[in-house]
């Protein structure tokens, strides 16, 4: 199940690991960073398993007593580390669930792992807490962390830690995972790639998700009526979109539907549309606005992406990119 053979891309990263293990020049303590979705929790989970695993290889075997417990999810040797009272790590998740641990011997292995998954949300306390153990850790011990910032670290964690940065994989790569494995077909794995912002794991949960092609289906009712609908109608279709807002960035649905018109208005080429199931509309829009009013829209789209990094309200920021695209595609 969690195998180094499974994992696409990052393979300076997996070379680095496999000689680790091969070398017995494991380090105490790993930071694995990247965006969510991105196979940060797949590769520690293999590398753990392959640490672990009783034969004498630089990946697991998958078929010793180790691998099929951690397979099963109950291997006695690895531990994930959870916030138990809120959503960020506390330092009495880090007292009960690591430091009052971690000086008992591995159960049956040479190592005991401990998984911290959204280890960034670890509160500056807790942080400390983890520290004293970072900095004299049993041989024994080794600490995985997973984060999505490591701006959110102590330098004194950092320099404790070796830090691995995941890379988004091509569009490309992933649209070849997708039809290898028969998840999508050429036409609708190209389009799961775009959205994915490069990662394997989120084109598969948009594939099986049901509530991403609604909100597909919504965003684009939208778009395609842009010039039509009411300024009312703009802000009521910005308050529904607020309950697809974790599921995906819904700006990004946004640049695709407009990078379509936008190329195929320039091109007239079917077959440079990423959506192609929504080529009809596409081709109505290239038809009704001007490529200055396109130009335009992009730059709409990336100002509200930096509103709502910033915090500013979901509903507000999507009402007034709607006015303001229909502003723009009416000159």
């Amino acid at each position: 199940m969690y195998d180094f053979n499974e994992i696409v891309g990052n393979e300076q990263i997996i070379k680095s690991m496999k000689s680790a293990v091969r070398h017995s020049m494991v380090s105490h303590a790993y930071i694995i960073c990247g965006a969510d979705g991105c196979g940060k929790g797949l590769i520690a989970a293999a590398f753990a398993k392959t640490l672990l695993c009783e034969g004498s290889g630089d990946t697991a075997c998958g078929k010793c007593t180790s691998c099929r417990t951690f397979d099963g999810g109950n291997n006695p040797d690895v531990t994930y580390i959870y916030p138990t009272k809120t959503k960020a790590l506390s330092v009495d998740d880090v007292r009960e669930q690591i430091t009052s641990d971690v000086n008992i011997k591995p159960y049956s292995h040479r190592y005991k792992i401990y998984i911290i998954p959204k280890a960034d949300t670890m509160t500056v306390p807790a942080q400390n807490a983890l520290l004293k153990t970072l900095e004299e850790p049993p041989e024994y011990a080794v600490f995985l962390l997973l984060a999505e910032n490591t701006d959110a670290f102590l330098p004194t964690i950092l320099s404790r830690c070796v830090t691995f940065g995941i890379k988004p994989l091509s569009n490309d790569t992933v649209k070849k995972y997708l039809v290898s494995k028969g998840i999508a077909n050429e036409s609708d794995a190209a389009m799961f790639a775009e959205y994915s912002q490069g990662s394997i794991g989120n084109a598969v949960k948009f594939v099986k998700s049901e509530e991403f092609n609604a909100l597909r289906e919504k965003m684009s009712a939208v778009l395609r009526d842009m010039g039509r609908l009411s300024y009312f109608d703009l802000t009521e279709a910005a308050k529904e979109l607020e309950a697809f807002k974790d599921l995906t960035d819904v700006t990004d649905m946004i640049y695709i539907w407009y990078r379509d018109v936008l190329v195929y208005k320039t091109t007239g080429n079917e077959s440079l549309v990423i959506e192609k199931d929504m080529l009809g509309g596409v081709k109505a829009e290239a038809e009704r606005v001007s490529f200055d009013g396109l130009y335009a829209v992009d730059g709409l789209i990336n100002e509200t992406k930096r509103q709502i990094r910033q915090n500013v309200n979901f509903v507000f920021a999507m009402e007034m990119l709607f006015i303001n695209i229909k502003g723009e595609l009416s000159k």
